[in-house]
């Protein structure tokens, strides 16, 4: 999935230090990840068949591993609404997902895929 973020198109050339980068990163996508987060949720059968995001998607943290790549860590609540019981259940998810930057700002999200 690719993201354009023109408020952060060339922090990666200019003097920034890595860590500095990361921190305006996360500010930037945590200003626009809820607009996405149809692509950053992923799948929660592993929570149960019935789970489902309930918002509150937010970045943790992005993290430089090395040249433009970098980790994005982030969190999102989940709910199951049990209604033949009138239970409910949530949580909280954390996720992580590599991707690259380049000098215009545009970021390349490299999720993983399972198909079932």
């Amino acid at each position: 999935m690719q993201l354009i973020l023109a408020d952060i198109a060339g922090i990666a050339s200019t003097d920034n230090s890595a860590q500095d980068t990361a921190v305006k990163m996360t500010q930037a996508l945590n200003r626009v990840i809820e607009n996405y987060a149809d692509d950053f949720v992923q799948d929660m059968t592993h929570i149960s068949e019935a789970a489902n995001y309930a918002g509150n998607i937010n970045v943790d943290a992005v993290t430089h591993i090395k040249e433009n790549v970098f980790r994005c860590e982030y969190s999102y609540d989940w709910t199951i609404a049990w209604t033949c019981s009138g239970l409910d259940e949530s949580g909280r998810v954390s996720e992580k997902v590599r991707f690259t930057l380049n000098e215009n700002g545009v970021l390349e999200f490299q999720f993983l895929n399972f198909d079932r």
